[in-house]
C-alpha cells in the first residue's frame, strides 16, 4: 500500500531531510527528528508514528478547536436570543394603539417669526413649526408601568400596545419655534391605493372555500373546490404547451386568454375584484415671502432660512448603533434628520377648522432670492425678496380613528 502524503507528514520529511543535514546522520532507530526553537533533537517514536510532543501539540490543537467551537456555540446561542427577543418584541408591538398628540404651545417671546410688524401674537392666525430629534420608531415598545411579567393568550401579561404615534418619545432639538404669517396655500388631502385583481376561476373558489367557519370545514370545502376545478386544468395545460411552441419557433409571447381566444372565442372569467392597497402618506407643500424691512427682519429672516435648511439635512456621525458607539460607528454612519411639528394656529391653540398633521419631516427647501424675476439688494447686500417653498411630508400614516382625534 503506497503510503499517502499529508501536510503533517510532508512538514516531518522536510524536518528529518534538515536535521540530517545538519547532524550528519539519520536518527536512531525507532527515533525520529523534531525541532524545538530551531534546534533538531531526537525524540522516541511512539505507535502510530508520532511522538510525544507530537500528542502534546495535537492536543493543543483540539483545545483550541474546541475554546473556538465553544465561542461559535456562544454565539449561536446569543443569535437565539436575539431572535426569540425580536419575536417577542414582534409579539408586543402586534397591538397598536393610536395616542393623541399633544397640543401645541408657543413662546411668543422666545420665537424666530416673521413678520415683526404687524406682529404675530396671540391674537393672530399664524404657522408655527417645532422642532424635535428624530425617533427610531422600534427603539422599545411601550409598556405599562409595573406590568406582570409573562405571556397570556399570547400577550405580555400588562401590555397595553404599541403608541404608532410615538407621541412621548420626541424631545425638542433646543432650536427656538418659527412663527410665520398664514400661507396663501393651505390644504390637505389622502390618497388611498385601490387596485383591481383578476382572479381565476379555481382561485376564487379556493379562496372562497378557505373562507369557510372552521379549519376542518376550510380544508373539506378547499379539497371540493380543487376537484371541481380538475376538468380545467387539462385546457390549462393544453394552452400552456401551445404557448410555449409558438415562442420557441416565432418568439412571439402569448397568453392563455389569446389561445383561447383565437380558438374556442372565449377567455377564462377574470373575477375582478377591488382591493384595498394601502394609503399613501400625507404631504403637502408651503411657501412664504420674506421681505426684511428693517435690519432686525433681515437677521429673523436669515435664521429662519437657516434653521429650515439645517433640520431637512443629516448629521454627520451617530452617537449609537445597536447601542454600540465607537470611533468606527461615528465614522461609518450619519444621523437621521430632525423632524417638525407644523400646527396652524389661532391665537394661542391650534386652529379648529384647519387641518392638523403628524410628526413630518422636511424633503425639501427651495430658497429664491430672485422671486420677482430681478436681482436686487439693499446696501449691506441683503436681498429685498426671498421666497422660501417648504415641502414636508407625514412620518405616520392617519387612521380612522385619529379623524375622531382631531387629525384632519
Amino acid at each position: 500500500m503506497t503510503e499517502q502524503n499529508t501536510p503533517w507528514l510532508d512538514k516531518q520529511r522536510k524536518i528529518a531531510s534538515r536535521c540530517e543535514k545538519e547532524l550528519g546522520r539519520p536518527p536512531r532507530e525507532g527515533y525520529a527528528y523534531r525541532v524545538y526553537g530551531g534546534v533538531c533533537v531526537e525524540e522516541r517514536m511512539l505507535p502510530g508514528g508520532t511522538t510525544g510532543s507530537d500528542l502534546m501539540k495535537a492536543g493543543a490543537r483540539a483545545a483550541r478547536v474546541d475554546e473556538e467551537g465553544n465561542r461559535d456555540l456562544s454565539a449561536f446561542e446569543e443569535i437565539e436570543e436575539v431572535e426569540v427577543a425580536a419575536a417577542e418584541a414582534a409579539l408586543d408591538a402586534s397591538k397598536i394603539t393610536l395616542k393623541q398628540l399633544p397640543a401645541v404651545t408657543v413662546n411668543h417671546q422666545t420665537s424666530l417669526r416673521y413678520p415683526r410688524n404687524p406682529p404675530i401674537n396671540k391674537n393672530s392666525d399664524y404657522v408655527a413649526f417645532q422642532f424635535y430629534s428624530y425617533a427610531p420608531p422600534f427603539k422599545q415598545a411601550e409598556r405599562n408601568q409595573g406590568a406582570t411579567s409573562g405571556y397570556e393568550n399570547g400577550q405580555l401579561k400588562g401590555f397595553t400596545g404599541y403608541d404608532y404615534n410615538q407621541v412621548n418619545s420626541y424631545t425638542p432639538n433646543g432650536d427656538p419655534t418659527i412663527l410665520l404669517y398664514m400661507p396663501e396655500d393651505v390644504s390637505t388631502g389622502f390618497k388611498a391605493n385601490w387596485g383591481g385583481k383578476a382572479f381565476s376561476t379555481f382561485a376564487t373558489n379556493s379562496l372562497r372555500a378557505a373562507g369557510g367557519e372552521t379549519a376542518g370545514d376550510k380544508l373539506k370545502q378547499l379539497g371540493n373546490a380543487i376537484g371541481e376545478q380538475a376538468d380545467k386544468i387539462v385546457p390549462l395545460i393544453g394552452a400552456a404547451a401551445i404557448r410555449k411552441g409558438i415562442q420557441k419557433i416565432t418568439g412571439d409571447s402569448l397568453s392563455n386568454d389569446d389561445v383561447f381566444g383565437a380558438i374556442s372565442g372565449a377567455i377564462l372569467n377574470p373575477n375582478t375584484e377591488l382591493l384595498f392597497e394601502g394609503v399613501d402618506m400625507r404631504n403637502f407643500q408651503l411657501t412664504f415671502k420674506l421681505m426684511p424691512r428693517n435690519q432686525d427682519e433681515s437677521i429673523d429672516i436669515n435664521k429662519i432660512i437657516k434653521q429650515f435648511k439645517r433640520t431637512m439635512l443629516p448629521r454627520k456621525g451617530a452617537s449609537k448603533v445597536f447601542g454600540i458607539s465607537n470611533t468606527g460607528v461615528t465614522n461609518g454612519f450619519i444621523g437621521v434628520p430632525d423632524l417638525v411639528r407644523v400646527a396652524f394656529m389661532q391665537g394661542p391653540g391650534e386652529h379648529p377648522h384647519l387641518p392638523k398633521f403628524k410628526m413630518c419631516a422636511i424633503t425639501q427647501v427651495d430658497v429664491n432670492y430672485t422671486p420677482d424675476g430681478n436681482y436686487a439688494t439693499y446696501a449691506d447686500g441683503q436681498p429685498v425678496a426671498i421666497e422660501l417653498r417648504l415641502n414636508l411630508q407625514e412620518t405616520k400614516l392617519v387612521f380612522a380613528e385619529d379623524i375622531d382625534q382631531g387629525i384632519a
